[in-house]
């Protein structure tokens, strides 16, 4: 006997009920990315140059408190709030996490002084001994702002100075900004003075940035004795007063208008 077609007919299902909170609404049943999707993939390289940042700035501090044999790696993952071997993932090993760290001081100093290097570079603005004089002084005073005025300086300072006590392989990559600098400044003082990029010229470079970072390898020193209870604004400029002075009267004579 035929069916009918009412009985042919397939029944339709009920779609499941969506579940629902407890304020009625409906719960999103969307699916998690899959693994290799791209979402999944780009939080996951967020997530390890995250990891990777915090680990240089966590090492920065250790390296610079403890130097390179004290630090542990265990201690420099702790402070990052990331696993040991995050540390062997991200850099191979504690003396390429040195390494890095230099490369991460390097480049935020270069960052940070870079247009007055930039603007010191210029040949048209140091072809004269008073534009070279000029350019000298912009330099000075820009290592006044980066050295004294940046909170993160003082952790710089910690790791280049323990670098200049006992140099490692991280100190070449220090000074690769540091000499480029010192190059340039020796020969806009050449410039100024008419002599030649000889023994003395340099020393005279190194007495002027001395004056700089005496402000921050000294700072308890110079806090105590001048009775500040930091070096703002107001005391940099004071800073930056004096030394330019002194760099007068170290050349010699003084930058026309």
């Amino acid at each position: 006997m035929a069916r009918s077609a009412a009985a042919r007919k397939k029944p339709v299902s009920e779609p499941a009920p969506r579940k629902r909170d407890d304020a009625g609404g409906a719960i999103p049943t969307e699916k998690p990315p899959r693994p290799f999707s791209s979402p999944y993939k780009r939080a996951r390289r967020d997530r390890g140059a995250e990891t990777r940042a915090q680990l240089i700035e966590a090492a920065l501090d250790v390296f610079g408190r403890i130097g390179f044999e004290g630090a542990a790696t265990r201690e420099i993952a702790k402070r990052a709030g990331a696993n040991l071997a995050a540390i062997v993932y991200h850099f191979g090993s504690k003396e390429a996490l040195h390494l890095a760290v230099a490369e991460h001081v390097a480049e935020r100093i270069a960052t940070s002084v870079g247009p007055a290097l930039a603007a010191a570079a210029d040949p048209a603005a140091t072809a004269t001994p008073d534009g070279a004089r000029r350019m000298f002084t912009r330099l000075i005073e820009t290592y006044v702002e980066v050295i004294i005025g940046s909170a993160e300086a003082e952790r710089w300072a910690r790791f280049i100075v323990r670098e200049q006590m006992q140099p490692s392989g991280a100190f070449e990559v220090i000074y690769r900004i540091m000499g480029g600098s010192v190059e340039l400044a020796t020969r806009l003082v050449a410039v100024v003075t008419g002599r030649p990029e000889d023994e003395e010229t340099r020393l005279r470079v190194f007495t002027i940035f001395g004056q700089v970072l005496v402000f921050r390898v000294a700072q308890a020193l110079v806090l105590r004795r001048m009775g500040w209870t930091a070096i703002g604004q107001r005391e940099r400029e004071e800073i930056k007063r004096i030394v330019t002075g002194h760099i007068d009267l170290l050349l010699g004579g003084k930058a026309k208008p």
